[in-house]
């Protein structure tokens, strides 16, 4: 599930990859000195300055009438919130050095230990990374360049990013230094994940934005509950896809459809409602809730195997947990879902942070000056 990598190793760093590397209005100093022994490029400084504002920036405390888009007001506010797992209040300025100062450890971090890994990069990874920097150049270039940024450095901290994620194979992997084992992931997967098969009856009409109304709610949940009912009788089996479902599918989705006003021009779209996915805690926690207890909850009532009915908002899933080690094995499910970094990113992530955090700081408090928070734009 690439989807999980790329978020699980965003973490901290994704807004920091809205902007690119110095060079454009700013010519010197090219450096604002390194962490231990890692160059950090002013640019690097800039991205992740820029970022560390953005953050900043929502946390403020502003007056009525002051927005983000007011630097010097948002550096003189108070701000609240969280910096790795402590709980921080600051005025704005402070704020945003604090975190800058954590993206560059972190940064730091990861290019030390990949030098002392001796690892390289594929050929994949860099293409990945220079055409994401292109992107994002492309619809953002003119803020970029008011910072003094280019779109190097935007394209070296997306090449950070993919350096992460080859430590972590180096370390992690089937061939790594402490590899993750089939009891490991068969643990992980028992314990924190659920295989869920499902049928999504839809109660928004996505050409006209309609929520139904309640009239119209109950008449899906009695199909929801019809359809539940009967799947409880034709597809009780305990792997995932029998044809079972997707009869089903076919039958109640252009139901429901018709009852909030949508219309279906093929049955066989039908299908598209229809699947099964390991969700890891990552992604079931992007269910409302408590955490997840929204989407878990009505399952664990239900049992294995057994369909139920869940109303998620905007749809009610007819669905049911399964036992995916009934049909695959550790590492077929650990490949097909990077069960890899649903494990190991968050607590090698943690690690960059606190090595980057331990590393010698030889930064230039001058370089530093000269690229202070104040000079910020938000607007071109």
């Amino acid at each position: 599930m690439r989807s999980i990598k790329t978020k699980l190793f965003s973490l901290g760093l994704a807004a920091s990859m809205l902007l690119a590397l110095a060079g454009c209005n700013l010519s010197t100093p090219a450096s604002v000195g390194s962490i231990g022994g890692v160059d950090i490029p002013a640019g690097i400084y800039l991205l992740a300055q820029y970022n560390a504002y953005n953050t900043a920036s929502g946390l403020a405390d502003l007056a009525t009438g002051e927005t983000a888009s007011d630097v010097k007001t948002v550096l003189k506010a108070e701000c609240t919130g969280t910096i790795g797992d402590e709980e921080v209040t600051a005025t704005g300025e402070e704020y945003v050095r604090q975190l800058t100062m954590r993206a560059l450890e972190y940064y730091a971090a990861v290019e030390k230990q990949f030098a002392e890994l001796g690892a390289t990069l594929e050929d994949a990874a860099t293409a990945e990374a220079a055409d994401s920097a292109a992107s994002l150049w492309a619809s953002n270039g003119d803020l970029y360049a008011a910072n003094g940024i280019g779109q190097a450095s935007l394209e070296a901290f997306l090449l950070n990013a993919q350096k992460a994620e080859a430590i972590e194979r180096l370390l992690y992997g089937p061939d790594g230094q402490q590899p993750v084992t089939d009891d490991e992931y068969t643990a992980y997967i028992n314990d924190s994940c659920y295989y869920i098969e499902s049928i999504e009856l839809p109660l928004v009409d996505y050409t006209t934005y309609a929520m139904a109304d309640d009239d119209q709610r109950a008449e899906i949940q009695a199909l929801a509950d019809d359809c539940a009912a009967e799947l409880n009788e034709t597809a009780t089996g305990e792997t995932a896809g029998s044809t079972a479902v997707y009869a089903a599918a076919q039958t109640y989705v252009p139901q429901a459809m018709e009852l909030i006003g949508a219309t279906m021009e093929d049955a066989a779209q039908a299908l598209y409602y229809a699947g099964a996915q390991l969700f890891t805690p990552d992604t079931l926690a992007s269910y409302g809730g408590e955490g997840y207890n929204d989407l878990t909850d009505p399952l664990d009532a239900a049992g294995m195997n057994r369909w139920t009915t869940i109303d998620l908002g905007t749809s009610l899933l007819v669905a049911r947990r399964v036992d995916p080690l009934k049909s695959d094995t550790p590492a077929e499910l650990a490949e097909r879902y990077d069960l890899l970094t649903a494990m190991k990113a968050e607590e090698l992530q943690n690690q960059f942070y606190a090595d980057g955090a331990a590393l010698e700081h030889a930064l230039d408090d001058a370089a530093l000056n000269t690229y202070s928070a104040g000079k910020i734009k938000k607007t071109v």
